[in-house]
């Protein structure tokens, strides 16, 4: 069996490290705890589950401390999780299973992100050692080998209030301080500096940096893609309802029938009474003619709404045989969904 270092960073997490190691120690052959300046109890509690507990000077930047964490592993594969991670028993049993299998054939692994009920992602997970680094000092990525496979575990997402509260516009004091500093931006972190700005409600300011963004080089197609998205919405907060169509529609031109875009742009429409038009879009998501984004691959809206969705498109437009039939199709998949009650009295 190879075995698996688990690599943290932290810093005033004494409310979660517990939880988590509590939950790593289950299959991890060795962790690796990097500090970056805990005024709390964090070093403390982090030094009952392993010997390995380092300080770690922090300069705004993720990457840096990752790196250097996982500079401190020793064993044959290195897997990184956060303080308010969790993996329950089930997934744990899957980890061992997995490590019976190594070495494989990929130095890279990737397993499933549960972020919420309503999202769950993708992400590298497991690497073998010496063969991947960290990019970005914030909203960092591991830059690895493009022999990648999918693992069947999990990781789950547990952030609690005061974590929430503590995070709060931290990304963007970062982005905010390095801007300051004049340190260079790559595409990929204005694209996440306009993120943050749109996360904060800073919209117009959020808008600046995605034209910025689009006259950068070296970007990603999948990036384009969610910066648009992004994009739109912050026009949408500003009530600007015909520019948020536009640009959904323009990148829909541009990048092919993504389904989040079709999503987007089909739901403007609803909103503005453009059933005909709305229709459309449901309709190509429906019809399998969109194809998910990494970073957006939801099948529950694109699907499951877009029955909804449609169903009421085709109301308004005097078809209500055929509203009623996707009505019975949605209806089938969750009977007790909200949307479904309330339109049941209309297709009854």
């Amino acid at each position: 069996m190879s075995t698996l270092s688990v690599c943290i960073i932290a810093k005033n997490e004494s409310e979660v490290i517990g939880r988590c190691l509590s939950c790593v120690m289950n299959f991890a052959d060795e962790i690796i705890v990097v500090d970056t300046g805990s005024s709390d109890n964090t070093k403390y509690i982090a030094s009952t589950y392993t010997d390995k507990v380092y300080d770690f000077p922090w300069d705004d930047d993720f990457s840096e401390a990752r790196n250097f964490s996982f500079s401190k592993a020793t064993m044959d594969y290195i897997m990184w999780i956060d303080c308010d991670d969790v993996i329950d028993d089930e997934n744990q049993k899957k980890i061992i299973k997995f490590k019976e299998m190594l070495p494989g054939t990929a130095d890279t692994y990737m397993a499933d992100y549960y972020i919420s009920p309503e999202l769950t992602t993708t992400v590298i997970r497991i690497v073998k050692r010496g063969t991947s680094r960290w990019i970005g000092f914030v909203h960092e990525y591991l830059e690895t080998s493009p022999n990648k496979i999918r693992v069947d575990f999990m990781v789950t997402h547990m952030k609690t209030v005061n974590s929430s509260i503590r995070d709060n516009g931290r990304n963007l004091r970062i982005f905010e301080r390095k801007e300051a500093k004049r340190v260079k931006l790559e595409s990929r972190d204005v694209l996440y500096y306009a993120k943050e700005l749109y996360w904060n409600g800073r919209y117009a300011d959020a808008i600046k940096k995605i034209r910025e963004y689009f006259c950068m080089d070296g970007k990603w197609l999948e990036d384009e893609i969610q910066i648009s998205i992004i994009e739109g919405a912050c026009f949408g907060k500003l009530g600007d309802s015909s520019a948020k169509i536009d640009v959904l529609s323009s990148a829909i031109i541009k990048y092919g029938m993504n389904n989040r875009l079709l999503y987007d742009c089909g739901l403007e429409l609803y909103y503005n009474s453009r059933y005909s038009e709305a229709a459309m879009y449901f309709s190509a998501i429906l019809s399998g003619f969109g194809f998910d984004s990494a970073y957006f691959s939801d099948k529950f809206e694109f699907v499951f709404n877009s029955l909804i969705l449609e169903s009421c498109c085709l109301w308004y437009l005097g078809k209500k045989d055929a509203g009623k039939r996707l009505h019975e199709k949605a209806k089938s998949i969750h009977p007790d969904n909200e949307a479904i009650l309330s339109n049941e009295k209309f297709f009854s």
